[in-house]
């Protein structure tokens, strides 16, 4: 097989890599792709962030889609391939990925259950660090249907609608949540155009005195009935109140109404409160996504 590969364009490129992204998960989720979602959160999260220069996709002489590399900053990259692709196709992602760092240490975000991807981390001398992030998974066919969240008295769920005093207000609470926060209210159109959005997963909770206080976003792709949650927080005012609960549980209901068969959060393990706040909410602890480093 031949392949070349080339930098990201345009829209065309952000449709077809979505299509990808649904296409791997359905033919091996076990082995831990990113989500469309993911991709939509990544890439039309800031106006800081420019695709053409952190998206590297590798295709066939005739177009198709085999993989990408997603690499910001520079030194920190995912590489998505499809299953089945031959060692060459990898190690000639993990070349591109090695130059576009330079002289740096580079750490590539691998899965547990992308055996192929490790193999090829170890024939270019990658070594996998301590560090790991914990997916977390709800299952509602094994687990049940989540129950709806107990609001406090005078607290209330609000989907974030195209009122734009309301989106103004997501947009405050994210940067206040993520302090300092890169997102803008421009960014947050861009995301809100995605096909992979449904305002109806993304919800905010409203506080006694009318302020939002903690969100959740949740994106949900129907071929595969996968569901993600990307980002989570509450006001830093307001936690340990036990409020990013509630809206982690408010989407993980939503989400398992449309049909999700799994849903999906993602953690550093080293964010110990995160890790607690799922585990609370019923997420079970499923697989880690390691470091590896070079």
């Amino acid at each position: 097989m031949e392949w070349t590969h080339r930098s990201y364009r345009d829209e065309k490129d952000f449709l077809a890599l979505l299509a990808f992204l649904s296409a791997t998960n359905a033919a091996d989720s076990a082995a831990g792709y990113i989500q469309p979602g993911d991709l939509s959160w990544w890439v039309r999260q800031n106006e800081v962030l420019n695709p053409q220069d952190s998206i590297e996709i590798f295709e066939t002489r005739a177009g198709r889609v085999l993989g990408f590399v997603f690499s910001d900053p520079p030194t920190w990259a995912v590489i998505q391939a499809l299953p089945g692709q031959p060692n060459a196709l990898l190690d000639d992602m993990l070349t591109h990925s090695r130059a576009r760092a330079g002289d740096a240490e580079l750490t590539v975000w691998t899965f547990e259950g992308d055996a192929p991807l490790a193999a090829a981390l170890g024939r270019h001398g990658f070594t996998r660090g301590g560090r790991r992030t914990v997916q977390f998974e709800y299952r509602p066919v094994k687990q049940g249907f989540p129950a709806p969240p107990r609001l406090p008295a005078g607290f209330s769920f609000t989907t974030i609608s195209d009122d734009p005093q309301l989106k103004t207000r997501r947009v405050d609470l994210h940067r206040a949540v993520w302090h300092p926060s890169q997102v803008t209210a421009a960014a947050y159109e861009h995301l809100r155009a995605s096909p992979a959005y449904d305002s109806e997963l993304d919800i905010a909770l409203v506080g006694s005195d009318g302020q939002l206080v903690a969100y959740a976003l949740g994106w949900f792709d129907p071929r595969t009935r996968m569901g993600v949650m990307e980002p989570v927080g509450a006001h830093p005012d307001h936690r340990g109140q036990g409020l990013g609960r509630l809206v982690v549980q408010e989407v993980n209901q939503r989400l398992a109404e449309r049909g999700a068969a799994r849903i999906i959060i993602r953690t550093p393990e080293s964010n110990v409160g995160a890790c607690r706040l799922y585990t609370s909410a019923g997420f079970q602890n499923t697989g880690y996504i390691y470091d590896y480093s070079r």
